[in-house]
């Protein structure tokens, strides 16, 4: 009978052994599927905020614009200084909240960053760089949501 009850006694200490093994396992899996989620959250939040941004630079852009080529018997109306805070309330809001302007005039140019619609001839400047930028580049969370528009130098 001592020998059934030591053999009972291991067999029950290997079930514990291999229920604490796998409750340990669903432990440590439990805990990546939380850092997991909270990955994706994140992800999904840049995403949508990239998403959001991607949709709003047009408005910027008609901002910027339209600050540019304000008459010049306007440029001190109170109605064209209003315009133009607008403009900067709102960059300054994109900004605020991760928006980046990339680089362009005098850069050299990158394919990841800019979106070449012209080569020109310009005296002075080497082959490749970047001598005017048409519309602005930006990047939201690291990731190029605009590449610039840029005229390169041949």
């Amino acid at each position: 009978m001592a020998n059934d009850q030591k053999k009972k006694f291991k067999e029950l200490e290997a079930k514990i052994t291999e229920l604490t093994a796998g409750w340990q396992r669903t432990q440590a899996d439990f805990i990546n599927f939380k850092k997991n989620v909270a990955d994706d959250r994140v992800k999904l939040i840049k995403s949508a905020g990239g998403d959001i941004v991607s949709q709003l630079l047009p408005v910027l852009d008609h901002f910027q614009l339209a600050a540019k080529h304000i008459p010049k018997n306007l440029i001190n109306d109170n109605w064209a200084l209003g315009i133009k805070q607008i403009e900067k309330q709102f960059e300054a809001i994109l900004f605020e909240n991760g928006l980046e302007r990339i680089e362009s005039v005098g850069q050299e140019f990158d394919p990841e960053l800019h979106e070449a619609i012209e080569e020109v001839e310009v005296a002075g400047n080497k082959a490749g760089e970047i001598v005017e930028e048409i519309i602005a580049g930006y990047k939201f969370g690291g990731e190029v949501v605009r590449p610039a528009r840029v005229k390169v130098a041949k």
